[in-house]
């Protein structure tokens, strides 16, 4: 049965079945819903508003795109479900069992926030409470900075890391290094689970272990001064059984110091396991030493449960030792990680082994910290023994490094006790790639290792170790290469909302890190991320919310670069802070900064008129599109010379700023081309070599751009490869910055859409248009999109090249090669002269 385009209203069904239905277009009102059972069944944009359902079976049911207003759902029983793009709103759900999926049940007022009585970094939380024969139960929990949640001595949170960070709550920004005033909206995510599992007839003990997180950060280096407060704690328990129950936190939990002596995510860790309280998460543990909790007043902030996915450890490395004396030992965990080394053995009572990190060893093999954050900012974890066999690892932070040093490590017994896990969000890779060029293989691993170990409690960071910062203009700059080659929905999501929590709600100025914890950057370049981030996140997930909650708040940045123009160009920032453009340059940037910025906010008006037609405002898109025609013209009038038919004289590739506006003409592209192509290295900044070869890929010049990406000069990735690097750089020659940066990898999308001709625009027609260059005989690669898997690969042979195209049965692509356009099906391989 096929119902689509129907309405229904002030109906009552009951006791009706309903199987193998397909509801499309659907329209649901005013009705009652009893006793019915429904199965195998998609239900499709459909909307259903001021209904009441009771008594109802759902089984094997998709629901897609379903908006849910007004509703009441009573005993309902839902298993087998898949939940996608719903929206929820104003509903009440009771006595829901939801099998397969998360229970959502779960709520969390901003009432019953607890502390540790007396200053503690790293405290134990307990409660105890009896219950009978508990069927069904759910807990809402914050705990910051970070927590983990123990019900019975069992682990609850797999991930680590949580709640994801956000700017929680107004604090004092006075003693900031960097100026930053202004209005923000504030938000403090929580974590919903289903714990009927975990617990039992009887006694029950909910234990919870707080630490520092971004919550209390007081110890870095930078912006060190940027605390919220003291480590805090909510929690809200329903159980459904014999005798329902509601547990919150109160002054009733007890606490007890851990440990844990010292938490910090710049610093580390010190863990004297000689405090450790066995048992401390099981109900029959003797707590009478244990101090009660002290209730602290609610937050300024909107509470908000996560859909953001954590940290998780993904996989472990086996170290290799490089040097050991009496004193110490020197380890390379074989590739740059963010994660942690586990220790496992005895640890001599009272003996102490530190684990220091770096990126680099110095020419002598001495750890060299440099990179990481200098002599001053040394990630160190220790241990403090108690003479037992324990497995031991870093609880409240995470350390970046590709080789450590253990000392003390003679007290340390057993065959293998060093381990290096990798830990990262839990963001799965969607995409490969290889080719016949291992320059580009390594630039695409590089790229995915780099990326995924700055992906942090929920942040997309521009380090792992030395600043561990959400930077706005790394992150707009590589959102689209992310949602391309991982699955960045949930995240991204996320961090769009840190995005507009960070902008002045007076001025509209976007701040340069989300959530703010200080850095530098420009008004345009940086502030960008608040149009291009919600724009491809809406080209890649098609959520059109997202653009809907974004584009008010673009129009205001738009009236900030206004404010900070002369002449008609973003000319500066705020007053005492930094007003960068294109950033670190191989040499010493000469592209002008009002020029860039200029550029950015262009570029932004076009995107944000765009994104007007989406929303079906005439009015506006015609008004965006004026400005950035006259934003255009003025770029002209300041920076182009007809005499010399280049932008600000053609340096670091501003004629490719200018080509990408629609500014340059065939006689600027060529010089441009000709430019590049007598290069062997790069000479841009994180910006312009993005633009670069994008604009060479889009005007035909595409063995120029394979040039670029596959040089071998010392400003190139193959340079950082022939050194030994396993991650994107910082700097393409100074040893002093990041090893582990992703925002020159952003040129890793054009393997996918230009070498490998992926064109893929949010549609499930996808084009396939391959950039076919001298010097790459074979492609492969995949994506993975809304609609499903795309694969591409192509082998040149004598006199033709042979494609073979894979996709899922939604995607329906089309080969464009050669002057041809050849509609294909999945797994066919074509094949086509070669030009």
């Amino acid at each position: 049965m096929g119902l689509r385009d129907v309405e229904f209203r002030d109906m009552e069904l009951g006791d009706v079945e309903f199987r193998d239905m397909e509801l499309g277009d659907t329209k649901l009102g005013d009705m009652k819903l009893r006793d019915m059972e429904l199965r195998d069944t998609e239900l499709g944009n459909m909307a259903l508003e001021d209904m009441e359902l009771e008594d109802m079976a759902l089984e094997n049911i998709a629901l897609e795109n379903i908006e849910l207003e007004d509703m009441a759902l009573e005993n309902i029983a839902m298993e087998d479900m898949a939940l996608e793009d719903i929206a929820m709103e104003d509903m009440a759900l009771e006595d829901i069992a939801l099998e397969d999926i998360a229970l959502v049940n779960g709520n969390l007022d901003n009432e019953n926030w607890i502390q540790a009585s007396e200053p503690c970094d790293a405290p134990y939380f307990r409660k105890s409470f009896q219950v009978k024969k508990p069927d069904k139960a759910s807990i809402a929990i914050c705990g910051l900075g970070f927590y983990e949640l123990f019900i019975n001595g069992r682990k609850v949170n797999e991930e680590c890391f949580i709640p994801v960070t956000s700017d929680y709550h107004p604090r004092d920004i006075s003693n900031f290094l960097y100026p930053i005033k202004g209005t923000f909206t504030h938000r403090t995510y929580y974590d919903v689970y289903s714990i009927g599992e975990y617990l039992r007839d009887g006694y029950n003990t909910i234990a919870v272990a707080l630490g520092n997180g971004w919550y209390n950060q007081k110890d870095r280096i930078v912006e060190g001064r940027q605390s919220f407060g003291e480590p805090r704690l909510t929690f809200h328990v329903r159980i459904i059984g014999e005798e329902d129950r509601i547990i919150v936190s109160d002054e009733s939990v007890l606490w007890s110091r851990s440990e844990v002596t010292y938490n910090n995510l710049f610093f580390g860790e010190k863990h004297d396991l000689r405090l450790k309280q066995p048992g401390w998460q099981l109900p029959d543990f003797d707590d009478t030493d244990w101090e009660n909790a002290a209730a602290v007043p609610p937050l300024e902030t909107q509470l908000c449960p996560s859909d953001c996915p954590g940290d998780r450890m993904i996989r472990t490395l086996v170290p290799k030792l490089l040097y050991s004396d009496e004193s110490r030992a020197i380890y390379d965990a074989g590739e740059n990680i963010s994660g942690w080394v586990v220790v496992n053995g005895v640890l001599k009572d009272g003996q102490t082994i530190k684990i220091l990190h770096s990126d680099e060893l110095s020419p002598t093999g001495e750890l060299d910290f440099l990179s990481s954050g200098g002599d001053s900012q040394i990630q160190a974890v220790e241990y403090t023994g108690n003479g037992l066999q324990e497995t031991v690892q870093p609880k409240f932070s995470w350390q970046a490094f590709r080789y450590f040093e253990v000392t003390g490590h003679r007290n340390v017994s057993g065959d293998s006790p060093f381990l290096c896990a990798v830990v990262h969000a839990d963001v799965a890779q969607t995409s490969s790639f290889r080719c016949s060029n291992e320059t580009l293989n390594w630039l695409y691993d590089a790229y995915i290792r780099t990326q995924l170990s700055n992906m942090h409690s929920g942040v997309p960071l521009d380090t792992p170790n030395r600043e561990r910062l959400g930077y706005t203009g790394d992150g707009q700059l590589g959102c689209r290469t992310v949602m391309l080659t991982l699955d960045g929905k949930r995240l991204y999501r996320k961090w769009i909302r840190d995005v507009l929590d960070c902008q002045d709600q007076t001025s509209g100025r976007v701040q340069h890190t989300a959530p703010f914890q200080g850095g530098g950057g420009g008004p345009a370049a940086w502030g960008a991320a608040i149009v291009e981030v919600p724009y491809q996140y809406y080209v890649h997930y098609q959520d059109i919310d997202i653009l809907k909650d974004s584009f008010g708040p673009m129009l205001h940045w738009f009236e900030y670069l206004e404010s900070r123009s002369e002449d008609g160009l973003v000319s500066y920032g705020e007053p005492g802070g930094w007003c960068l453009g294109d950033w670190n340059t191989t040499q010493e940037i000469l592209l002008p900064i009002p020029f860039v910025n200029t550029y950015f906010y262009i570029k932004a008006l076009r995107t944000a008129a765009e994104i007007a037609e989406i929303l079906g405002l005439p009015e506006e898109k015609k008004r965006l599109e004026e400005t950035a025609e006259q934003k255009k013209e003025i770029l002209v009038r300041h920076y182009y010379s007809e005499e010399e038919n280049t932008f600000c004289g053609g340096v670091q590739a501003a004629d490719a700023y200018a080509a990408d506006l629609g500014l340059a003409n065939a006689g600027m592209l060529d010089a441009l081309n000709e430019k590049y192509a007598a290069m062997n290295e790069f000479d841009t900044g994180i910006f312009g070599t993005d633009i670069l070869i994008r604009v060479l890929f889009q005007h035909g010049y595409a063995q120029t751009a394979y040039h670029l990406l596959t040089a071998d000069g010392p400003c190139s990735f193959e340079a950082i490869r022939r050194a030994g690097g396993t991650t994107l750089w910082e700097s393409f020659l100074d040893m002093k910055e990041s090893k582990n940066h992703p925002m020159f990898g952003a040129v890793t999308r054009y393997l996918f859409s230009n070498l490998l001709g992926i064109q893929y625009c949010g549609k499930n027609e996808i084009r396939i248009r391959p950039a076919i260059v001298d010097g790459l005989d074979y492609a492969e690669g995949k994506i993975t999109t809304i609609y499903g898997v795309i694969e591409v690969s192509y082998v040149k042979r004598e006199k033709v090249i042979e494609f073979v195209i894979h996709c899922d049965e939604r995607i329906s692509p089309t080969l464009e090669y050669g002057g041809r356009v050849v509609p294909v099906s999945s797994g066919e391989r074509i094949v086509v002269e070669r030009i």
